[in-house]
C-alpha cells in the first residue's frame, strides 16, 4: 500500500514539474528566448498531457528560427494530439506558406494545396481565426487560379473577416482590391480604415502615391501633419511626395529640412533616407550639384541606402 502510494506521490510530482516546464517554456518563448524555452519543451513524451502545446510551441520556434521544415513535423505532431485547434492548422498553413518559397515550382504544386488546406481547416473549426482568414487572403490573391487562387473568393474572404473585426475586414478589402487592381475601392476601405483608426493614415497617404496620385497625397499628409503634429512622418512624407512627382518642389525642401531637425520617431525614416529625398527634389529641378552633394551626404551615413547610389549614377 505505502509502495502504491508513493508511485502515486512521484507521478504527480512529475507531472507537476512537466507542467511547470511547459509554462515556463512558453513564457521564454513570449519574452524571445528562443533557445532556453526550447530546452524547457523539448522533453515531453507522447503521452504526456503537455505533449501537445510543447509541441505547438517548439513549431512556433523553429518557425522563428526560418527553421520551416522543423516547423511543419512539430504542428503535425500537435495535430495528431489534438485535431480541433484552428491555432494549429493556422500555423501549419503559415509554415508551409513560407516552406514553399524555397523548393522547386514542380514541389511547389504538389505543396501548396496544403497551405489551402489547412488554413480552410482552421477557419472551419474557427472562422474567427484572423491568422488563417489572412492566410487564406494571401493564398487565394497569389496562387495561380489552377492551383485555386481567386480574387472573388479572397473578396469573399474579407467580407468574412468584416464580420467579426471591421478595421481588420477593411485592411483585408483594402489589399485585395490593390492586388485585384480595384483602385477606387481600394481607396475608399483604406478611408475606411483610417476612420475607425488613425495609425493608418499613412498607409492611405502612400497608397495615393504609389498610384501617381499626387495631389491627393499632398493634401493628405500636409492634413495628417496638422491632425497628428506628434506624428514626424507626416513630414517626411510631403517631401517624399515632392520627390517621387517633382511637384511642388519648395514644399517638398521645407518638409524635409524641418524633418532633419526633429526628433526620430522608432520605425521612422532615417535622416539618410531625408537627404536621400531632398537630393531627388533638388535633381528633378534640375540643381545636379546640390543634387550630388546631398547623395553623397546620405551615403556617407548610411552606404547601403541604395536609391542614393542610383541618384549618382544618374547624375554621372
Amino acid at each position: 500500500m505505502k509502495r502504491s502510494f508513493l508511485i502515486i506521490l512521484l507521478c504527480s510530482l512529475a507531472i507537476n514539474g512537466f507542467a511547470q516546464n511547459l509554462q515556463k517554456g512558453i513564457q521564454l518563448y513570449k519574452e524571445g528566448k528562443l533557445k532556453e524555452a526550447k530546452a524547457n519543451l523539448e522533453d515531453y513524451g507522447s503521452r504526456s498531457e503537455e505533449y501537445e502545446k510543447a509541441q505547438y510551441y517548439l513549431g512556433r520556434i523553429a518557425f522563428n528560427q526560418d527553421e520551416y521544415s522543423d516547423a511543419i513535423d512539430y504542428f503535425k505532431e500537435a495535430i495528431k494530439k489534438n485535431d480541433q485547434s484552428a491555432d494549429y492548422y493556422a500555423w501549419l498553413g503559415n509554415a508551409y506558406g513560407v516552406y514553399t518559397q524555397n523548393i522547386s515550382k514542380i514541389r511547389q504544386g504538389m505543396v501548396a494545396p496544403k497551405i489551402k488546406k489547412n488554413y480552410e481547416k482552421a477557419v472551419a473549426l474557427d472562422p474567427e481565426n484572423l491568422d488563417a482568414q489572412w492566410g487564406l487572403i494571401e493564398y487565394y490573391t497569389q496562387a495561380p487560379r489552377m492551383m485555386g487562387g481567386s480574387m472573388e473568393k479572397a473578396t469573399a474572404t474579407a467580407n468574412v473577416i468584416m464580420s467579426f473585426n471591421e478595421k481588420e475586414g477593411y485592411r483585408a478589402l483594402a489589399t485585395v482590391y490593390q492586388r485585384d487592381e480595384k483602385y477606387p475601392e481600394a481607396e475608399k476601405a483604406f478611408i475606411e480604415l483610417v476612420a475607425l483608426d488613425s495609425n493608418y493614415a499613412t498607409s492611405l497617404g502612400t497608397f495615393y502615391q504609389s498610384r501617381q496620385m499626387y495631389d491627393k497625397a499632398f493634401a493628405h499628409f500636409e492634413k495628417m501633419s496638422v491632425s497628428q503634429p506628434e506624428n514626424t512622418n507626416a513630414v517626411y512624407q510631403i517631401g517624399r511626395t515632392s520627390a517621387l512627382s517633382g511637384l511642388q518642389p519648395e514644399k517638398g525642401i521645407k518638409a524635409l529640412e524641418t524633418y532633419m531637425t526633429l526628433e526620430l520617431q522608432e520605425g521612422s525614416p532615417s535622416y539618410a533616407a531625408a537627404k536621400m529625398r531632398l537630393a531627388m527634389v533638388y535633381e528633378k529641378m534640375g540643381n545636379k550639384a546640390k543634387a550630388k552633394t546631398l547623395y553623397e551626404a546620405s551615403l556617407k551615413e548610411d552606404p547601403n541606402m541604395q536609391l542614393a547610389k542610383d541618384g549618382l549614377k544618374r547624375l554621372k
